[in-house]
């Protein structure tokens, strides 16, 4: 079933797309058994026209320069990367780090909450379903070589108040470069093409080399600590989903993004729900996904609460291969990763 999420009207599922010119995994990639180094974390400052901007206030008068509402519009959704059910590889760079089942942040309103639209079924049936569009949930901007892109991202309640989850390949091509994508943007709850709680930029990127430097699809995932908008905290404002790691692989998931390949047009959220499954060593997937290029980067929610509308990031779709999403599976490989990257500035 389709559903679309709008400010005013809802219809239809969604999912996205993935960074641009997204090479699949390198035959020269690390050797078996180099989990530990493809852990190992990846970090980079973001950049507004090729320079690192670490004021603030610099960042929001340089990108609201460049990402002009026309712009915002034109951008394209990130190309997916190229995936199968079965990766070679996998078991022996990502064997996993299961521990016990913790939720390592909670969800939380935005500090001044407000009703938000209602999403409502495409189709008709019994199993037709509501489901409230989430502040906690935006389209992504950035440029690569010239070009711009679009995927979509979840913010996450972090002590800061200003972290977004997205797919590693909305923030790095994967290709073992140092170049990491320009003019990093985020639009919270983006509705019919309007910002609804105006447009943050990114400050700083936390991956992890088995993405950066391989293009593993099993690394696929990223957190971009955001600076303030005129003082403010992202989380503040839109409130942040919840994380979750060392989840069972199979639970009810709702699927939130952007999806811009008919019969979508990536200007509203549009979710996909159902029950994931374990997918390969350390991947999960939602079989049957509508959702497509744009909604790359994207949360794979457990337990949403559509009162509250946030629930808990399981994973982030990273591909789609056979008419099913993947995405990494969050272990505490990513918990690490997260605890690098939560106290950020």
């Amino acid at each position: 079933m389709r559903r679309k999420l709008g400010f005013v009207s809802v219809g239809a599922m969604l999912l996205a797309s993935i960074a641009v010119a997204q090479p699949p995994a390198r035959a020269d990639a690390a050797p078996a058994g180099s989990s530990t180094a493809s852990a190992t974390v990846a970090e980079a400052r973001a950049t507004i026209h090729g320079r690192v901007s670490t004021d603030a206030d610099a960042a929001a008068s340089l990108g609201r320069a460049y990402w002009t509402p026309e712009r915002m519009r034109a951008a394209r959704p990130a190309p997916l990367p190229d995936g199968a059910d079965t990766l070679d590889g996998e078991a022996a760079d990502r064997p996993g780090r299961i521990g016990a089942p913790r939720d390592v942040a909670t969800p939380a309103a935005p500090r001044s909450p407000a009703s938000g639209p209602l999403a409502t079924s495409a189709g008709a049936g019994p199993e037709a379903q509501a489901v409230n569009a989430s502040p906690g949930v935006g389209r992504v901007f950035f440029t690569h070589n010239g070009d711009d892109f679009f995927c979509s991202g979840g913010t996450i309640n972090n002590p800061q108040a200003n972290l977004v989850s997205t797919a590693g390949h909305c923030v790095h091509p994967g290709d073992g470069g140092s170049v990491w994508y320009d003019n990093w943007a985020y639009a919270p709850e983006y509705t019919e093409g309007e910002e609804l709680h105006g447009l943050w930029f990114a400050k700083e990127f936390t991956s992890v080399e088995g993405w950066v430097d391989w293009g593993y699809l099993w690394w696929d995932f990223a957190f971009v600590t955001m600076h303030p908008l005129h003082g403010d905290r992202l989380v503040d404002v839109t409130g942040g989903q919840g994380l979750s790691v060392n989840k069972s692989k199979s639970l009810s998931a709702l699927l939130l993004g952007y999806p811009a390949e008919a019969p979508y047009d990536g200007l509203s959220q549009y979710y996909a729900q159902g029950n994931i499954k374990a997918a390969g060593v350390q991947r999960v997937k939602l079989k049957d996904c509508p959702l497509n290029r744009g909604a790359s980067g994207g949360p794979f929610l457990r337990a949403w609460d559509n009162t509250l509308r946030f629930g808990y990031v399981n994973s982030v779709m990273s591909y789609k291969f056979s008419g099913n999403m993947y995405g990494p599976y969050f272990d505490d490989d990513v918990w690490d990763i997260y605890n690098v990257a939560k106290n950020k500035q």
